[in-house]
């Protein structure tokens, strides 16, 4: 690799805490490249909602009051093929796949997920993707805007990714302040990698404007054929994408022989590719929320909460 994107420090921070931090891992034309595309696919969804004609894998929620927004644009594999293969063969990826991921890690997902300004633009307090730990599952979010502290940025408690916690309890006595609780801000180009199960939620965002973020998921794919919850040939399509995307990586960032466990995929095998990933869909594990309704003041919606701007 050419630049240490995955320090042992970092390394050390993601196994004790569950989330590190890269900073302006991502070149600045690949983030303009998919800034523009955002904007582009947010877009077409609100034109097909309007017309109603709602788009595959974009959810539009109408807000009184307020114009219709897009929440998230799921599935990028289809609109935006090359693109994604060029995102995640960017260093800084193939870092976070080859140092925190592992040998013969896979992406399972690419969706953008869009954050407005309004009270109910929250995520709340929740644990992604129960699984029996036995090798490193990431959600990895690439931030196309701003997240700073105080503005609905990720909340996380440390050191939550071992094992499934009492979300209801620590949520009726604590609100978004469990002890330990930490804001953990971004800005544009970042990558912020988090494991799976570490309990974490945002509160509301009250700028104006939207926040973009692009969430990749990793896991090895042994990994993926031992949980069960995917079949084999779903694991097998993400293997043989894992295998364009060194095809598409600089010979010098590709991690060292990696090339021997994956298959060769060409340019084209890579675009008929997405189109069968697409044409095989099988649900995610699911996240763990809340198990009854929480009744505190300051939660879900934060105590003095003002929209700005």
């Amino acid at each position: 690799m050419t630049d240490p994107f995955v320090t042992p420090e970092l390394q050390t921070q993601f196994a004790t805490e569950g989330y590190a931090l890269l900073s302006d891992a991502i070149p600045k034309s690949t983030l303009q490249r998919w800034q523009d595309i955002a904007a582009v696919r947010e877009a077409e969804a609100i034109k097909c909602f309007e017309q109603g004609e709602p788009m595959a894998g974009a959810c539009v929620v109408e807000i009184e009051n307020a114009p219709a927004r897009l929440l998230r644009y799921d599935n990028v594999f289809h609109t935006d093929p090359e693109a994604l293969l060029d995102l995640l063969a960017t260093p800084a990826l193939l870092a976070v796949a080859r140092d925190i991921c592992g040998p013969l890690a896979v992406p399972m997902q690419a969706d953008i997920l869009f954050k407005y300004q309004h009270p109910h633009s929250l995520i709340a307090w929740h644990q992604g993707a129960p699984h029996d730990r036995s090798a490193p599952y990431l959600n990895v979010g690439i931030y196309l805007d701003d997240a700073p502290e105080g503005d609905g940025c990720l909340r996380y408690v440390p050191r939550t990714q071992h094992g499934l916690e009492d979300i209801s309890g620590l949520t009726q006595s604590h609100g978004w302040d469990i002890p330990g609780v930490i804001e953990q801000s971004a800005q544009a180009g970042d990558i912020l990698v988090q494991d799976m199960m570490i309990l974490h939620g945002s509160q509301p965002k009250h700028s104006p404007g939207a926040r973009r973020t692009i969430y990749v998921e990793y896991r090895p794919y042994d990994a993926i054929i031992r949980g069960g919850a995917q079949s084999k040939h779903w694991a097998d399509l993400r293997l043989a994408l894992m295998g364009a995307v060194l095809a598409r990586a600089n010979p010098a960032d590709r991690p060292k022989n990696w090339e021997i466990d994956y298959p060769v995929v060409t340019h084209e095998e890579a675009l008929e590719l997405f189109r069968e990933i697409l044409a095989c869909p099988e649900p995610p594990i699911p996240s763990v929320y809340s198990e009854r309704p929480v009744e505190h003041p300051a939660y879900p919606i934060p105590e003095g909460f003002e929209l700005s701007g």
